[in-house]
């Protein structure tokens, strides 16, 4: 069993071995999931997995939006974060 020590800042080193196996690397994104008996599930964000919980969460409140123009939104939403296709 592999083993980490949270630092005081909160952080945690995860094993090398660790990193190999969910093939992940310095600036990739984990998302955890909290089972009901304390468990936690840790995995890796693919590309275009990231949450958009905020991203939508600042424009609940303005008016609503048409499909097209929601499409658009997100469209450059993300090529402002990842680039151009």
């Amino acid at each position: 069993m592999d083993t980490a020590k949270i630092t005081s800042k909160g952080q945690v080193t995860i094993p090398k071995a660790v990193r190999s196996r969910m093939a992940v690397r310095a600036g990739d994104r984990l998302a955890f999931e909290f089972a009901g008996d304390g468990a936690v599930r840790m995995r890796p964000l693919r590309s275009g997995q990231e949450p958009l919980g905020g991203f939508l969460a600042q424009h609940a409140a303005s008016k609503p939006s048409s499909a097209d123009a929601m499409r658009r939104a997100l469209r450059a939403r993300a090529a402002a974060k990842h680039g151009p296709k």
